[in-house]
């Protein structure tokens, strides 16, 4: 298998990295499709700085409490985490987080 964290630090780095990570991919993509839509719009040289900035931000701030929270469940259950599990729950919240925010834009439509 893969590598096992057993102290709080070591679990909450693991899925904070793999929360930015994916959260920076998204972001970038998602930057490099809103650029491409807005061809040749003076505002399209700024979709992807604003874009990626806000891929990391977001796990920045939001990242960094729910990754905490998922570590005291982990810590008062007395579990060890695995590298797959630390996977799963960072891009799970990137997963989340874009849901959430795409959720809202259609709100406002």
């Amino acid at each position: 298998g893969g590598e096992t964290f057993d102290t709080t630090y070591d679990m909450w780095r693991e899925i904070f990295v793999w929360c930015l990570v994916s959260s920076l991919v998204i972001h970038f993509v998602s930057g490099l499709l809103a650029w491409y839509s807005l061809g040749g719009h003076p505002i399209a040289v700024y979709a992807l700085p604003s874009f990626i900035i806000a891929g990391f931000f977001t796990p920045l701030f939001a990242g960094t409490i729910t990754s905490a929270v998922i570590v005291f469940v982990y810590k008062s259950a007395q579990f060890t985490m695995s590298s797959l599990d630390a996977f799963l729950w960072g891009v799970g919240q990137t997963i989340v987080y874009t849901l959430v925010a795409v959720s809202r834009i259609y709100v406002t439509l």
